[in-house]
């Protein structure tokens, strides 16, 4: 219960605080008081009224962060797949040797993955041959996910999965500011705001947000994975 709270106040509550005061800032909502001009102004009301308010809008952002950036790192750094579908396959060269042949052993030994199916993991054709690549994506997401049911919750584990929530938490931020870009361009365009040097600089301020973000999010996937490998020695 403590690692739900935590995982949702982290990745759910923060982006959602940022998108209501993101929108204070421009549009129809940028008035002197910013997003409190639609409270009560019961300052104990408020709070819990703000962050109820705050904790839906961030799932929602959750929502469409997975329909949206993930899709979009995938595309951009993953060649349209999930790290964990690639991290295995030796050619690509995603880890280093020595923890690459660490998970190898690891599957062998421990999760009983068939010799014939880790040969595959090696086969320099998963590059050029589209049949042996999937396969061996397969295997590979296989065995990040037995490890990641299998292995006992140590010290490194935890942070490895602390790495999973910054992913998410970062993947959210990406879209709360992609979120508030789009917002930004509607309010524009409908003549809500003007065009003017302080409107121009919020939209490119936001898109660098984004990038950033986004590379953020991708990282933290990569050593959320990483560190995951790294524990079972």
């Amino acid at each position: 219960m403590v690692n739900f709270s935590y995982y949702d106040t982290i990745s759910n509550l923060i982006p959602g605080c940022i998108f209501l005061w993101g929108i204070s800032f421009f549009g129809p909502l940028n008035t002197e008081s910013g997003i409190l001009s639609i409270l009560t102004g019961n300052d104990i009301v408020d709070v819990v009224l703000f962050l109820v308010v705050a904790f839906f809008v961030g799932h929602i952002i959750q929502f469409f962060s997975k329909k949206i950036v993930e899709p979009m790192i995938k595309k951009i750094f993953w060649d349209g797949h999930f790290y964990s579908e690639l991290v295995l396959l030796k050619p690509m060269k995603k880890i280093e040797p020595e923890l690459y042949e660490n998970v190898i052993n690891y599957a062998k030994q421990d999760l009983k993955i068939s010799l014939e199916k880790l040969d595959l993991l090696k086969d320099n054709e998963v590059i050029s041959d589209e049949d042996k690549r999937k396969n061996a994506m397969k295997i590979s997401n296989l065995i990040y996910r037995m490890i990641d049911a299998k292995i006992v919750e140590t010290r490194k584990e935890t942070k490895a999965q602390l790495q999973n929530t910054y992913y998410s938490l970062f993947r959210n931020f990406s879209m709360c500011f992609l979120a508030l870009l789009s917002l930004n361009i509607v309010f524009f365009i409908m003549g809500l705001i003007p065009l003017n040097p302080s409107s121009i600089f919020n939209i490119f301020f936001m898109l660098i947000l984004i990038v950033i973000f986004a590379i953020q999010a991708k990282e933290r996937a990569e050593l959320y994975i990483n560190g995951l490998f790294w524990s079972i020695r």
